[in-house]
Parts: C-alpha cells; structure tokens; sequence
C-alpha cells in the first residue's frame, strides 16, 4: 500500500468513525449526519476507494439500524435517510461504472489510433523507401539515356567501342572493366557463345560450373556477349580480385549496356553499307552512275588546271538482251559481273571504273592521252571476248563496242565529254559493234 491511500483510508475511517460517534451521541441530529456520510461515499469515489465504500455502506446501514432501534419514534426518517445513502451510494457506483466503460471505449480507440498510427508510420517508410527507389531508378534510367545517347551520336565502330569502354570505367571503378573483340579467349567467354546467355561469377574458387579455370587475377567476374548484327563480336567483362563483389543488378546493368552498344554497332554497319551501296553498284561492286558524274566533273577541273590530258571510254555489251530473253537474267548478271572483273583487273590503280546503266560502262582514265586510251579500250575488248561462258549446257562468248572521248581535244565539259564517247560507242554497234571507235 502508497503513503497516499494510507492516508486516503486513515482520514476516511477517521471522519467514518467520527460521525457515527456524533450520530449515536446526539441521534436526534440523524438528519444532519447521514449527509455527511454522503461527502465521505464521494470523497472515497473521487479517490477510487470502491471497498471502502462497500464496508461504509454496510457500517452506515448497521449504525442505521441501531438507531432505529434506539428511537422507535423515527425509524421512517431513519429508513429514508438510510434509503438516501443507499440511493446516492448506488448513484456513484453507476456513474463510476459509466465512467469506468467510457475509460475503456477511450482506450481502446487510444490504441486504435496508436494501432492506426504505427500503420500510417509503416506506410510513411514504405512509401519513402519506394521514392528513393524510384528516384535511384530514374537517376539509373537518366544515366542510361546519356549512355544511350553517347553511344548513338557517332558511326564510327572504333569511337563507339571506346566511348563504351569508358562508360564501362565510370559506372564501375574499382573494377577492372574490359572490351574483349575477337574469338572466346577463355571458359567463361566460351560458356557465354555457348549458351547465348550473360554470365556472373560470384566466386571462381567455388563455382562449379568452371572448375578448370584457374586465374590468380580475378575472383569474381560478369562476362557478358558483345552481338552485332546476331553474331558474337566480342564480350564485355568486369573483374575483381575479390569475391562477390557483383550482384545481379550488375549483371542486367552491363548485359543493357551490352545492348545499347550493339545497336548502335548495327546502325553503324548498315549505315556504313548504305553508304557503300550509295557509291558502288550492288551487282558488279563497281561505282554508281552518280559516282561517276562526281568524279568527271573533278577529274576535269583536276586536269584542267594541270593541264594534263584526261580520256573517257563508254562500253556496252552486245545483243545483252539476247543473253537475257535466251538463257535468263542470272545469265545476264553473270555477264555483268565478269565484264566489271575484266576491267578491274586491266585498269590502274587511277582509273575510275562505273556503272553506267544497264549493260553500259564508263572508265574514266586520268593523264592518259586518246591514242594511249584506244589502246587500253581495244585491250578491253579483246579481253572480254576470250571469256568463254557456259549458259545451259552452251558454251558462248560476248563482245563489247566502244567509244573513246578525250580532254580538252573533243570536249571542254563533263556533259560534252560523255556526249561525245556515247556517240562513237552508238556508231560502233551501227557500223557491226565488237570495235572501238574514235
């Protein structure tokens, strides 16, 4: 028991035990006393003494009864004044159970908002935890994008592998990163051909899936395929001398930047092959017609200048529909094909060789005069009629007509030049073709 109820219950029996000495000495003043009693029932109610106020009531309702007893002439009041008590003592025990029920009703909605306010914390930490990983992602995704982007603003092969390299460098380290071009050089690059998939190795000294390979440089390692246009070109590979350094987010971040490499290794290659398909000729690999308007007109002013001679020799191939209409166009492809052979194997290193169109073709024979040029165009004919093809079981040979244009002597301009040289090539084939005319 507190120092504080001791008091409580002293002072309480004390003013009990005062009052009903009081109430017995003087019982026709009952009246006055039995109210008294009532401050001492609220009083022991205000201080939460419930037993006190049970052994009161009982000792009030005894006293009562010895009064009665004694003064036979009041028992009414006495009944009433003890029904009073009953009354008010019944009154405070109710009003203490209400309160008692709205303490509980408090507390349990106190521990619903505590419960209510644990759960709004939790949500407060998750939902902070998901902005810093969405922030961490976006910060992820923007680095990317700049990769992306620096990757993607140059078609050269070599500027590319090595802007890759360094974004390899800044995303990680502490690492030994590495572009690897070429043939598997070891199991693990080996494994990554073989299975077409990226690989990790938390720790080589317990992999099981390589237990042949022995290195003192590395403990762990991400090996992971460099693919241009399907093909494995290369591989990109972290390594550290410590174990599990790498993690699978590692693993999905190189395998992207893997990824964004080989497009942009694929634009560059298609980008390359436009280019060259932009100036040679699919079939013969020989320059486009557009090519060779470029190169007259600067091969004109070059010689110009210089004044030095400059020829032009237009050919075509005889009765080349024939070949077509009679043994079909791969027949014809295969003629095509060998005639740009022919000159490209008789041609200097200087000379510019084109497509015309068709079955025509322009050789633009730099600081070569035109009797020197009839030579080599006569040297032309001669060599593309001793090609012998075989079309259906036939052997059979082709010719070609010829006409020859030289600068400044015949023309002054690129349109002349050709002109001209296209006009001798027509009289050739008019006058029986298989000849070079000047």
């Amino acid at each position: 028991m507190n120092k504080g109820r001791f008091i409580t219950l002293f002072v309480l029996t004390f003013l009990f035990s005062f009052i009903s000495l009081l109430l017995l000495r003087y019982p026709e003043q009952s009246v006055a006393f039995f109210p008294l009693y009532g401050l001492l029932f609220l009083w022991a109610d205000f201080r939460q003494e419930k037993e006190v106020q049970v052994i009161f009531l009982f000792l009030v309702t005894a006293a009562g009864l010895v009064l009665a007893g004694r003064m036979p002439g009041k028992v009414v009041a006495i009944l009433m004044e003890m029904s009073g008590v009953w009354l008010f003592s019944l009154g405070l025990s109710r009003h203490a159970r209400h309160l008692s029920g709205q303490e509980q009703y408090c507390q349990t909605e106190l521990q619903t908002l505590d419960h209510t306010i644990e759960e709004n914390h939790r949500d407060i930490q998750f939902y902070q935890r998901h902005q810093e990983s969405l922030m961490a992602q976006t910060h992820v995704r923007r680095e990317f994008v700049d990769a992306a982007q620096k990757l993607g603003a140059t078609m050269n092969l070599e500027e590319i592998k090595s802007r890759l390299l360094t974004l390899l460098k800044e995303h990680y380290p502490k690492v030994k990163a590495q572009l690897v071009s070429g043939a598997p050089r070891d199991e693990l690059e080996s494994w990554v051909v073989r299975k077409k998939v990226p690989v990790m190795v938390q720790d080589l000294s317990t992999d099981s899936r390589f237990p042949h390979v022995q290195s003192s440089s590395f403990r762990s390692a991400v090996v992971v395929p460099l693919q241009v246009l399907r093909t494995v070109t290369g591989f990109l590979r972290l390594e550290s001398e410590e174990p599990r350094v790498f993690q699978a987010e590692d693993l999905r971040t190189v395998d992207l930047l893997s990824t964004m490499a080989s497009l942009s290794m694929e634009n560059a290659r298609l980008y390359e092959r436009i280019q060259e398909l932009a100036v040679h000729d699919g079939l013969t690999q020989l320059y486009t017609h557009r090519s060779f308007q470029n190169r007259l007109q600067e091969e004109i002013l070059r010689a110009g200048r210089s004044q030095t001679p400059l020829s032009l020799i237009m050919g075509d191939v005889d009765h080349f529909k024939k070949y077509n209409d009679t043994y079909g166009h791969p027949a014809g492809d295969l003629v095509l094909k060998t005639v740009a052979s022919v000159m490209s194997r008789y041609a200097r290193e200087v000379d510019f060789i084109a497509r015309y169109g068709g079955e025509e073709f322009a050789l633009i024979l730099p600081a070569m005069v035109r009797s020197k040029a009839v030579e080599f165009a006569e040297c032309l004919r001669q060599k593309a009629q001793e090609e012998s093809f075989v079309f259906q079981g036939q052997k059979t040979h082709i010719t070609m007509s010829f006409g020859v244009s030289s600068f400044p002597q015949d023309a002054t301009t690129a349109s002349q030049l050709i002109r001209v040289a296209d006009e001798r090539m027509y009289r050739a084939k008019v006058n029986g073709r298989n000849q070079v005319v000047v």
